[in-house]
């Protein structure tokens, strides 16, 4: 009899035990939300939510980095919008009768378009190609310009190679133009219109001359040409925000899909978790009864 009730306490002891442990369970997943507190719970799951959560992080990471470029060719876009505005200007003051004001509109070109191939982001000048802590164009004043050995190419400092980034595992864009690519056609013809009126043939004062009009129509065709230059380099930057834009979107529908996928794999049904842990408790309650009833049995009960 004696031995038959301890192995009935050591039952009792084992479910109350268990039921606690149980109990404890439930109440952690209502706690945290998720399934166990740490990765040994999830067994072989482990490395699917490791892996899951690494590429999550990818994705926010590029995410980040790719609204900085974005924001970064919004800037170079209003920069395009000057050096474009300037160059239509430039050719206007070229179609004109009388060359009184045309060479204060040339200085005015020159000057906002200086200031356009100097645009800075974030402290960066964003036409100075991989050399972003240099000023790409160094002409102060158009005398600069005509005084530039071998020709204005002399004037421009930005790097040869294109600033690049990485928007995607496997893709990598160029962030824009340099300065030398989308300014040297317009600078040459100031600089070629400034040594006109300097010259034997000039100045630009009063009714143009037979000898000036000739200059100004071939001229127009070399502004145009800047025109055109500027024009697709800034449409190239508009293709590239359009592209970023679709990689942000990417890469955020990426990082959505895998927190619902391991939200399923981590998350407790809390629904479920909270009837686990009413039954638990109940179980907690009756294997604790009975564990005691138990331990106060005796033979002497019964003598």
């Amino acid at each position: 009899m004696r031995i038959s009730t301890q192995a009935a306490s050591q039952a009792a002891l084992s479910d109350l035990m268990r039921a606690q442990r149980e109990a404890y369970d439930a109440r952690q997943q209502l706690a945290s939300g998720k399934k166990a507190p740490d990765l040994k719970g999830y067994a072989n799951s482990a490395e699917t939510i490791i892996a899951a959560k690494a590429a999550q992080k990818r994705s926010e990471s590029f995410v980040g980095a790719n609204e900085r470029v974005l924001n970064r060719l919004e800037i170079q876009d209003l920069a395009y919008q000057e050096l474009s505005t300037a160059a239509t200007d430039l050719r206007t003051a070229l179609t004109t009768n009388d060359g009184s004001f045309m060479m204060d509109k040339v200085q005015e070109v020159f000057d906002r378009a200086s200031a356009a191939l100097n645009m800075r982001f974030n402290g960066s000048f964003v036409f100075g190609g991989r050399r972003t802590d240099a000023v790409p164009f160094t002409a102060d004043t158009i005398a600069d310009l005509q005084a530039a050995v071998p020709d204005v190419s002399a004037t421009f400092q930005n790097a040869a190679d294109r600033q690049t980034t990485k928007i995607e595992e496997t893709i990598t864009i160029d962030v824009n133009a340099t300065a030398s690519e989308v300014g040297t056609e317009l600078m040459a013809s100031i600089e070629r219109i400034a040594d006109f009126n300097a010259g034997p043939d000039g100045p630009f004062d009063g009714q143009i001359t037979e000898n000036q009009q000739a200059f100004l129509e071939t001229e127009l065709a070399n502004i145009i040409s800047a025109f055109d230059t500027i024009n697709v380099a800034m449409a190239e930057n508009g293709a590239r925000q359009k592209q970023l834009e679709g990689s942000i979107t990417g890469h955020e529908k990426r990082s959505d899909y895998l927190e619902i996928m391991v939200a399923g794999i981590e998350d407790a049904d809390m629904a479920e978790a909270a009837t686990r842990f009413q039954q638990a408790q109940t179980a907690v309650q009756v294997s604790a009864q009975t564990f005691s009833r138990l331990s106060q049995i005796s033979l002497l009960n019964y003598l």
